[in-house]
């Protein structure tokens, strides 16, 4: 505990940083006054770590009161994560990211995005026609390696961050695997391409709203390749396409292709050939917070283990650029690229549980896999 002169030396610094605010908190009720004694020190305390994060995540807000709202929010996600780690039953850890100043719902307004539900024969329409996918799952050939890592092989590119108001998460996950399978086709660097093409010119998809990787797909089919970042740069927003820089192209695709669904034996073929698309349900509040370890969809609140995850509500995307572990090994992940920046997870990237007990993959990441063939 805080001496009584240091309680009144960090409150005396909070109270100048706040315009003489403190001590008040924002709740469901609006602005209410910290208790004393130990809950000051502890609010005290916990302002003073807001600052940091504030300081460390460039964050500012419009108005005192907006930001001790935040502060609450905060406080509150803080609390959550650290009860998590500590209760031990969790297969990873999660950290305090970028995303701690957020309502769960304001998270996933702005970082996710609404996919279709598959029925349980999918039927997908794809440029040769209609492709019903049967349920059999044929395993991987013998010849697929135990473990691959595109990453370490340097045809990934750098984690992009697709930002705080746009759900464009598809299309950065399309776009992931186009610039790998680009440079793994041309046995060259992977070329940084643009997901601001497809989100202003992509008329299969919704932008910033929704969409679809195979789509996304499509559309650089039909435009005979797709431009690069600084040629059409990322503004995290819907835009009027300009037309004018449509054949400038740095990458093209000659097709795309399901993997098998519900079969992590045949995404694991893919993957071992290049990175793939896949959906995901990233709507439980611990995925969010992810920082390291094997996330397995399992989460816990209030003292309560829950999970696993959904398969039924993939509302976000990642890249699959890799795996470890394969048959009977003890530890098998794969690799997911995300695009929420590197100060989320393992530096942008996670590690999901392989070849669980679901056929659908964990989260449902094995429903609907897609890559693009240059």
């Amino acid at each position: 505990m805080l001496s009584s002169k240091s309680s009144l030396h960090v409150a005396l610094i909070l109270v100048v940083t706040l315009t003489d605010v403190l001590p008040l908190v924002s709740s469901s009720r609006g602005l209410v006054a910290v208790p004393t004694d130990g809950a000051l020190e502890d609010s005290l305390l916990m302002m003073e770590r807001f600052h940091g994060w504030m300081a460390k995540h460039g964050k500012s807000y419009a108005g005192v009161e907006e930001k001790l709202r935040r502060f609450d929010i905060f406080r509150r996600n803080v609390e959550f994560i650290e009860a998590a780690n500590r209760d031990g039953r969790l297969s990873y850890t999660l950290g305090v990211n970028q995303f701690a100043d957020l309502t769960h719902e304001e998270f996933l307004a702005t970082h996710t995005s609404r996919r279709v539900v598959p029925s349980e024969e999918m039927v997908i329409t794809t440029r040769a026609g209609v492709v019903v996918e049967g349920a059999n799952c044929q395993p991987a050939p013998n010849a697929v390696p135990r473990s691959i890592n595109w990453v370490n092989q340097s045809k990934v590119t750098p984690v992009k961050n697709q930002g705080k108001v746009c759900g464009a998460c598809w299309a950065f996950s399309a776009v992931a695997t186009i610039e790998s399978a680009y440079a793994i086709a041309k046995r060259g660097e992977p070329p940084v391409l643009s997901e601001q093409e497809l989100i202003d010119c992509d008329t299969f998809d919704r932008g910033c709203t929704s969409g679809e990787m195979y789509n996304a797909y499509f559309w650089v089919l039909r435009n005979g390749g797709i431009a690069n970042s600084s040629t059409y740069p990322y503004k995290e927003t819907d835009g009027k396409c300009e037309r004018g820089k449509l054949q400038e192209h740095a990458a093209t695709i000659r097709d795309y292709k399901f993997v098998k669904h519900n079969c992590e034996e045949q995404l694991m073929a893919a993957v071992a050939v290049r990175p793939v698309a896949v959906g995901f349900d990233s709507n439980d509040e611990c995925f969010k917070f992810y920082q390291a370890g094997l996330y397995d969809g399992m989460c816990i609140k209030h003292g309560e283990y829950f999970g696993p995850c959904s398969s039924n509500d993939r509302i976000h995307s990642l890249a699959i650029v890799g795996y470890a572990g394969k048959g009977g090994d003890r530890v098998k992940y794969w690799i997911a690229k995300n695009s929420w920046g590197e100060k989320w997870g393992k530096k942008g990237y996670v590690w999901l549980k392989k070849d669980v007990d679901e056929p659908e993959g964990l989260c449902g990441l094995a429903i609907q896999p897609v890559y693009p063939i240059v």
